[in-house]
């Protein structure tokens, strides 16, 4: 499988989700340049065949994993910061993998995607969530988030949407397989649009342009059809699809990138057909289209979309804003005249001062000063 010429794609998985999945997906054909397993724990790295194993952690983990310890598994990858960044380096497409209920996938996923796009990478993080049994679900929200603040896009595989598909009866073995077999599914959908051998190739100019600097989630999806009428089937599995809200969140998307795949009796006029129904139902999406031919499809038709979601910014809400503080101050009305009412001299209400036995009698003046009144008032004068 080729991919886009001086395409540079690489694959790093994180924590023990992530490497479960790099050995298939390698093995399967995906069109990386490189694949690399990053983790703290050598068991899990030791079962790496064909990835690039970077062992973390080596002095303080001593080979052990991170016990769910999301700022361990996040101090690991910062202390092995250069030798992952000189990996990385020339990257186009840095797709990550990892499982957020980890220590490792949940801390040390976000710094992987930190360091690709410091590179000059476009960064898509494959977000795998616990099944709801494994009591981690506040742990892998708070990472999911983390992850979404530095990758490009994040895209989220809730393993609890395979228990619901499967049942209560389903063993261990079944979900487990269905979970993987769906991020395996996701990925080598993923995987065509870097492929060069398409009939109709994605330009990863226009990927890129769509979706560098996003920091949002998207949605994935693949489907499949078979019968008459495909491309109209096709684009009704779609609008259907459990991750699209009963198709709203598909109705208004700006952005879809498409890969379409059939057998070589899929005609250019079902292809013409398939873009019509689509853009009639998304009708303010801008789409990016790649087509195709697998010969193990057999009579059916399938699709990989990705569909970049807007983040929901919160806006306070008018009827909440602070309003700003009002100041009442006795004010004159501009252009009003002062007021001109006559001022009147006014006699202060002083106390007379009581000369005693002599206060009926004249006052003793002399040169303007009663000497009735003791010196010591006269001429203010404290005595000690």
């Amino acid at each position: 499988m080729k991919s886009e010429p001086n395409l540079c794609v690489k694959m790093v998985g994180v924590g023990c989700a992530g490497l479960r999945l790099l050995d298939r997906v390698a093995a399967a054909g995906f069109p990386a340049t490189n694949f690399l397993a990053v983790d703290s724990d050598c068991e899990h790295l030791q079962r790496c065949q064909i990835a690039e194993r970077i062992q973390l952690g080596e002095t303080n983990r001593r080979g052990w994993g991170c016990s769910g310890d999301e700022g361990e598994g996040a101090n690991c990858v910062r202390a092995a910061r250069d030798r992952i960044a000189g990996k990385l380096m020339g990257a186009d497409l840095v797709v990550i993998v990892a499982g957020m209920g980890g220590g490792m996938g949940g801390g040390g996923a976000p710094v992987v995607s930190e360091i690709a796009s410091e590179g000059g990478a476009l960064v898509v993080a494959l977000a795998i969530e616990p099944f709801d049994l494994e009591g981690r679900n506040e742990t892998a929200r708070v990472a999911v988030n983390r992850l979404t603040q530095v990758a490009d896009t994040v895209v989220r595989m809730p393993n609890q949407n395979v228990m619901e598909t499967l049942g209560k009866n389903a063993s261990v073995p079944e979900c487990m397989e269905a979970a993987n077999g769906h991020v395996l599914g996701a990925l080598m959908g993923m995987g065509r649009l870097a492929r060069a051998d398409g009939e109709l190739n994605v330009d990863f100019a226009h990927v890129r342009r769509l979706m560098t600097g996003y920091h949002g989630e998207s949605s994935l999806i693949t489907v499949e059809v078979a019968g008459d009428a495909r491309p109209r089937a096709l684009v009704e599995a779609i609008l259907n699809h459990p991750h699209l809200n009963a198709g709203s969140e598909f109705r208004n998307c700006e952005g879809l990138i498409v890969s379409l795949v059939g057998d070589e009796s899929m005609s250019m006029e079902e292809v013409d057909e398939f873009m019509a129904h689509l853009k009639t139902a998304a009708s303010r999406a801008k789409v990016i289209l790649g087509v195709h031919v697998d010969d193990a499809m057999g009579k059916g038709m399938g699709a990989m979309m990705l569909m970049p979601r807007r983040p929901v910014k919160e806006v306070l809400p008018t009827s909440v804003k602070p309003e700003p503080l009002k100041i009442s101050m006795p004010t004159t009305p501009r252009n009003q005249p002062a007021s001109t009412r006559d001022f009147q001299q006014q006699q202060l209400p002083l106390v007379p001062i009581s000369k005693g036995r002599f206060d009926k009698g004249e006052p003793n003046l002399h040169d303007g000063e009663d000497l009735d009144v003791p010196t010591f008032l006269r001429r203010n004068m404290i005595l000690n």
